[in-house]
């Protein structure tokens, strides 16, 4: 009751108004057995008794159909699969398909049960697969409507058809198509497991289902909130915002689809230099240059700097272009392109015209989508209008259909005219989108998306099988603890263990649930040292060998990190620090290690070093004993989105919080508990008021 009165307050304190907002729930009517189910999980583990301490039986995948025999405890089935095996797993995530009704007061939705709302998807022309999928973002979204493409191919043909046209970053050598890389460790990969990104079922989840949104239905549904989500910090895409919404309204696109592909297609990327044979610092081509540091900033004796090209169109490697940035910016520049108004002269050399005259900012009108690309603005406008009257307008009207070019609707030959070459990257992008629409709270906005179907759909999903060569661990424990400097790329260590015993004892876990380990369990000292070595066994033999050098260390030489942070006068919570000020220095926390006979580092939230300026939320400091290190966030007062300043957008998420339109969660959280209480209430979103008004600074 005193949460409900607290969010009515805020209500009221705010906006001076009542919200009302649709209810959907699924309904459970009082339970006959036994009855059909079927699995509402990733992976669902179904146990050989009615507790998790019974052990493990089998693990059964999305959309499994299940007999539901009886009540076994408050939180327990059992039930039947494979044609009788009988097992116990969870209540929560069995849909009962006989008697479970969708419940909702959203306009025309009804009351439907879950083989009513499947009958009718059947009936639209979609296979019986894609049931569980649908049904559970209709309950949570019963606003989303799903419409069929029915391709007329099989899923097995289509993926076959692919191969040699499209990449992944994989150092698996059984998915590779071709042994020799496109770019840096990006592969041509099999047919198998081309199929496994085309199976619309491995992606009919609410973090991917975006890749299937109608572009062209969608173009209205947007804010400012959304937007912003999209840029972040990014100034290519804050100083561009009113471009961004401008070219979408001129070419009838949805501007958080132009943005996302923005930041999908390059955004702070590096570019890999062949003949160095590694990745090197760029702008590239979303910012318009290329890398000076291999020298290859021209095409047919022209520069190419001062061109942008912020979806990065013609960037692929050719004949004639072996990077993908600057082929990227030769067509921005209109040096490409088969309505290039470029000539060659006599001289060999290339001219706009027959004047022979170089004139970058000059407009020929021969090209295309208003190149040359010299400016920021014709770039964002011209290559939107490129996508638009390119794609979205000829049947590949969304992500899927960009990469994957099969719509019944397409007016291109199959498997051609592909935007991207990525293997991930509609799902990528799709989770930008999605991150987009929450931002902007638009979820529940009436969407349309465009979702395949091809012919003879199997009924277990496509996933890639290969053998898997991961001959890596994820964590090792010493004496039953996590030895936190492990790195699975790391193959060698030193370690200093702080005991009085002369045994200790040694665990590891593999990356690949498939692969073995050998050289757990017990060791001995000899003269204060001991050599492990771990061997691990991919499922395809291949083995990487780990080694760790080990030293006893009597305990009154230790200093740890416990007691570095018992001294440090700050608020701890499991790996949080939390209720740092606003503007505190990084050197402050550093200095205080130091004070205390500890080293500290401090990284921002992508890992990068931060020796000067101020903390923000979700930057990690590092600290170090003498034997050991450990991991904090640290959680600025007030700054909740970690762009390290306290403002509207703080106060924002926070009242969406309160409000419970989203959740905040750890770091954020702790960030958003400005006065220490354990939760976020009206008197934290007032504290954030009043900082931002600066009547009371935090």
């Amino acid at each position: 009751m005193k949460r409900i009165l607290n969010i009515l307050l805020l209500i009221l304190f705010v906006t001076g108004t009542i919200l009302l907002s649709w209810n959907t729930e699924i309904a459970k009517a009082s339970e006959v057995f036994p009855f059909n189910g079927i699995i509402n999980a990733d992976s669902l583990v179904v146990y050989k008794g009615n507790n998790t301490d019974s052990g493990v039986l089998t693990e059964l995948a999305y959309g499994t159909d299940v007999v539901v025999l009886e009540d076994a405890s408050t939180k327990f089935y059992k039930i039947s699969f494979d044609n009788g095996t009988i097992g116990y797993t969870w209540k929560a995530y069995i849909i009962n398909v006989d008697n479970s009704v969708l419940t909702t007061d959203a306009p025309g939705s009804g009351v439907e049960t879950y083989k009513d709302y499947c009958d009718k998807l059947i009936s639209e022309g979609f296979d019986k697969s894609y049931c569980p999928y649908l049904y559970s973002l209709h309950v949570k979204h019963p606003h989303w409507k799903f419409v069929v493409d029915k391709i007329g191919v099989s899923l097995e043909n289509a993926a076959l058809s692919e191969e040699g046209k499209v990449v992944l970053q994989t150092g698996n050598t059984n998915y590779w198509y071709s042994n020799k890389p496109i770019e840096g460790d990006y592969y041509y990969v099999k047919s198998n497991v081309i199929a496994s990104f085309m199976d619309p079922r491995n992606s009919l989840f609410e973090e991917n289902i975006f890749q299937f949104l109608d572009l062209e239905l969608s173009k209205d549904i947007v804010n400012d909130d959304a937007l912003l989500s999209i840029a972040g910090t990014n100034g290519n895409f804050r100083n561009y915002l009113e471009e961004f919404k401008s070219a979408g309204s001129k070419n009838e696109l949805n501007p958080i689809h132009i943005m996302s592909r923005s930041k999908q297609e390059g955004a702070n990327k590096t570019v890999y230099d062949k003949d160095l044979k590694k990745y090197v610092a760029s702008y590239s081509a979303v910012t318009g240059l290329y890398t000076t540091s291999t020298g290859r900033t021209s095409s047919q004796g022209y520069s190419l700097d001062g061109y942008y090209n912020f979806y990065n169109i013609g960037s692929y490697a050719d004949s004639e272009y072996a990077y993908t940035v600057q082929r990227g910016l030769a067509y921005s520049a209109g040096f490409i392109g088969n309505d290039s108004c470029i000539t060659i002269g006599s001289d060999g050399k290339a001219y706009y015209d027959e004047t022979k005259v170089y004139d970058k900012d000059k407009v020929c009108g021969k090209l295309s989508y208003q190149r040359p690309w010299n400016t920021p603005e014709k770039a964002i406008l011209g290559g939107s209008e490129y996508i638009g009257d390119g794609y979205v307008k000829k049947g590949q009207d969304n992500l899927y259909f960009q990469k994957f070019n099969v719509s019944s609707y397409t007016q291109y030959k199959k498997y051609t005219h592909q935007y991207m070459t990525n293997l991930y990257a509609p799902a990528s992008e799709s989770g930008i989108m999605v991150d987009a629409y929450v931002a902007g709270n638009l979820m529940d906005s009436e969407f349309v998306f465009v979702i395949p179907v091809y012919e003879n759909m199997p009924d277990d999903n496509f996933q890639a099988v290969d053998k898997s060569s991961n001959s890596k661990l994820s964590a090792v424990t010493i004496n039953d603890k996590n030895f936190t400097e492990f790195d699975g790329d790391v193959v060698e260590y030193n370690y200093n263990l702080v005991t009085t015993e002369d045994t200790f004892k040694i665990g590891a876990k593999t990356e690949d649930s498939l692969s073995t380990v050998t050289g757990t369990g017990d060791y001995t000292f000899v003269d204060g040292v001991a050599k492990v070595e771990l061997i691990v066994k991919a499922e395809d033999e291949s083995t990487t060998t780990y080694i760790i050098n080990i030293k006893k260390v009597v305990p009154e030489e230790v200093v740890t990190v416990d007691s570095i942070i018992s001294k440090m006068g700050v608020r701890v919570n499991g790996n949080t620090i939390y209720g740092v000020s606003p503007d505190t220095a990084i050197s402050t926390l550093v200095n205080t290690v130091t004070k205390n006979k500890g080293e500290a580092s401090v990284v921002d939230k992508n890992g990068k070093a931060k020796a000067s300026g101020s903390y923000v939320t979700g930057d990690k400091i590092i600290i170090k004993g003498t034997s050991e290190s450990k991991t904090y966030t640290i959680a600025v007062r007030g700054d909740v989105n970690g762009d390290g300043v306290v403002d509207l957008k703080d106060f924002v998420l926070v009242q969406s919080h309160i409000l419970e339109k989203s959740t905040l969660a750890n770091e954020k959280f702790l960030a958003g508990d400005v006065n220490y209480d354990g939760k976020i209430v009206l008197a934290d979103f007032v504290l954030i008021q009043s900082h931002i008004l600066k009547k009371q600074m935090l």
